[in-house]
């Protein structure tokens, strides 16, 4: 199709683009650079446009356009801007998601990317748009369609598909898959208008965070820059900060910017079709983001996909969002949650007003089903925090002592004091002195050293559930170290911060000390005598509390979160009240104490016994059978 290389070179055309975006027509190695390009596509023929246009695969894919913006563009250029170009499986299912097909009513809407590349979007766009007027008219050959007819289908789509894009040559490249998609068109009016002047498309070369226009759109799609606040240039941080909006604070993303912007050009109704990171879900930082989205939009749906790009290697997620300002509306929304793009059978609803009790999480680990037994638990039962601030009860629960498990301390010579050993500067924390690596200590040790016996104590060095598995020996009296107390490691409670197999890790000790990764839990004060350490423990190691903590506290990821102390106090707790109550307390003991005598020796009937405690809290929480099985299978995979 050498025409084509004559349409965009020979008759000046290209020159006017670089013209028209900026780009000096004297630089050899970017006009080289669009001269092979061109000379690439002119080698590709438009049977698209000569067979019949509702045929998908009639169609030339033009992923080769972004695929050889990707091979020129150096990577660290396209990484500065968060450049990364779309897979056209996620392209077309935003499309369709948003509601830009054939089988709506898209005719006289408009649509925009506001980080368009090379055009991935804009391109399907254009031949979902094109299908539906050719529809229209009732044309099946491109040949057939009169002057009149070519002239005012490309007018609506230059008037109702935009894009913009802060890189002049994506700028450039884009204009050209929109003429090559269209050639064609262009081809009719070439031969039969005398002089013809060929239209450019409204790409817009800009900042999309300045981008201003007198109407609003329908639909904004794409695929936005992912750029971490430290990653941002510190000027255009500076304008983003000067801009009225109300995620552009703290740790922000580039993408949530241009999240807001997208919203704030849809009309009332409009559709926002994004891929993101899916650290959208649950990150602290993007907190405010999902705020702003539930005030401002029906969440229509959340597939999350992993990873989909080559570079860079973050795992993503689809975000379909409706402008929405009826509060009613939102909170009963009900929220579309996939894990795949074509696998329908993992498909699960959620209704909007459920986020605001997660405190703005898009919680996509949960369906319907888990928001009816987690609300079960949180209306049936006191937290431990309930029971803690109970006065009929004393528990305490605090953190080992304030040192890593390792034992590095090191003395700070102005103050006078040892402190844990800083992971990254030698700076005191107390001062902000210079530290001397020569005063590196350790004070946790597998062996005492001779003459010391009475400056160390035992030191529990790590757990599994039931057992304590490791013992080493601390070093007390070592002044700047936060120890605790002795009281603090009596009789109680051990539970450490990681999951052991999904689980809840927990265990009993009466005289070790810990370290601050592993929690101490306290029964000092209690009205109900069956309310004591061995039954609590049994019900910490249950299947049901590590069901409530995964689904309460977990997110999209597939471990178990992070045990902390505040999640721990949020734990569902049933005291035993009833004389029936109270005996299936005595039984979970009984099971629990001779755990602990014969786990190490005997870890198959410990297994069994655990089981046994299984059955026995589910008749005390009063879990349906069914639902028993379903927490079961979801804590054990």
């Amino acid at each position: 199709m050498v025409e084509f290389k004559e349409f965009l070179i020979d008759k000046g055309l290209l020159a006017t683009l670089m013209e028209r975006y900026g780009i000096d027509q004297k630089d050899k190695e970017i006009y080289k650079f669009f001269y092979e390009l061109i000379k690439k596509l002119s080698n590709y023929k438009t049977e698209q446009f000569r067979n019949n246009t509702k045929k998908e695969s009639d169609f030339f894919d033009l992923d080769i356009v972004a695929s050889v913006y990707e091979e020129n563009i150096p990577h660290y250029i396209r990484k500065r801007t968060g450049e990364f170009y779309t897979p056209k499986s996620v392209v077309n299912y935003i499309l369709n998601g948003v509601g830009y097909t054939t089988r709506d009513n898209i005719i006289t809407r408009k649509i925009i990317d506001l980080s368009c590349g090379s055009g991935s979007f804009l391109i399907k766009a254009v031949k979902i748009l094109y299908e539906k007027l050719c529809n229209q008219i009732k044309v099946k050959e491109v040949s057939k369609i009169p002057s009149e007819q070519v002239m005012n289908i490309i007018k609506t789509i230059k008037n109702n598909i935009s894009g913009i894009d802060i890189n002049p040559i994506a700028c450039v490249l884009c204009q050209i898959n929109l003429y090559f998609t269209l050639f064609e068109l262009f081809k009719i009016l070439s031969k039969d208008i005398k002089n013809y002047s060929t239209i450019m498309f409204n790409i817009f070369n800009k900042d999309a965070i300045h981008i201003e226009f007198d109407s609003k759109f329908d639909y904004v799609v794409g695929n936005p820059p992912y750029l971490f606040i430290r990653a941002i240039p510190l000027d255009m941080r500076k304008e983003i900060e000067k801009l009225i909006l109300e995620t552009n604070k703290g740790q922000y993303d580039l993408y949530q910017i241009f999240i807001e912007i997208g919203l704030k050009l849809l009309r009332e109704g409009g559709l926002l079709g994004f891929v993101v990171p899916d650290s959208i879900l649950a990150l602290t930082n993007r907190k405010l983001l999902r705020k702003f989205i539930f005030n401002s939009t029906e969440i229509k749906e959340l597939c999350h996909l992993g990873p989909v790009f080559r570079d860079p290697k973050v795992s993503n997620l689809i975000l379909i969002l409706q402008k929405e300002l009826n509060l009613r509306k939102r909170l009963n929304n009900t929220i579309s949650i996939k894990k795949s793009l074509n696998n329908s059978s993992q498909i699960s609803y959620i209704k909007q007003e459920v986020i605001k009790k997660h405190d703005y999480k898009f919680v996509i680990n949960l369906n319907q089903r888990d928001i009816e037994i987690l609300n079960y638990l949180n209306s049936n039962f006191p937290k431990l925090s309930d029971l803690m601030n109970d006065t009929r009860f004393s528990i305490s629960l605090k953190r080992g002592v304030e040192i890593g498990k390792d034992g590095y301390v090191i003395y700070c010579e102005t103050c006078q004091i040892y402190q844990p050993l800083p992971k990254k500067k030698l700076f005191c924390k107390t001062c902000g002195s210079p530290l001397n690596e020569k005063f590196i200590d350790k004070i946790i040790l597998e062996s005492i050293p001779e003459g010391l016996e009475e400056e160390f104590q035992h030191f529990l060095y790590s757990i599994n559930r039931y057992s304590a598995k490791y013992f080493k020996n601390i070093r007390l009296g070592m002044e700047g170290i936060n120890y605790k107390g002795e009281d603090t490691f009596k009789k109680r409670i051990v539970i450490r911060q990681l999951s052991q197999e999904n689980l809840i890790c927990a265990s009993y000790n009466e005289n070790a000390w810990t370290s601050q990764s592993i929690y101490n839990l306290e029964i000092i004060k209690t009205p109900v005598l069956e309310f004591n350490h061995y039954y609590l423990l049994g019900l910490l190691n249950s299947h049901l509390l590590s069901y409530y903590f995964l689904k309460s506290f977990g997110s999209y990821k597939i471990f178990f979160p992070r045990i902390l102390i505040e999640k721990l106090k949020n734990l569902p707790i049933k005291v035993p009240q009833s004389l029936v109550e109270k005996e299936l307390s005595k039984e979970i003991q009984e099971k629990v104490l001779k755990i602990l005598q014969i786990i190490q020796k005997n870890s198959l009937e410990a297994k069994k016994l655990a089981n046994q405690i299984e059955i026995i809290v589910q008749k005390l929480y009063k879990i349906p059978e069914n639902d028993f099985q379903y927490i079961i299978k979801s804590t054990t995979g």
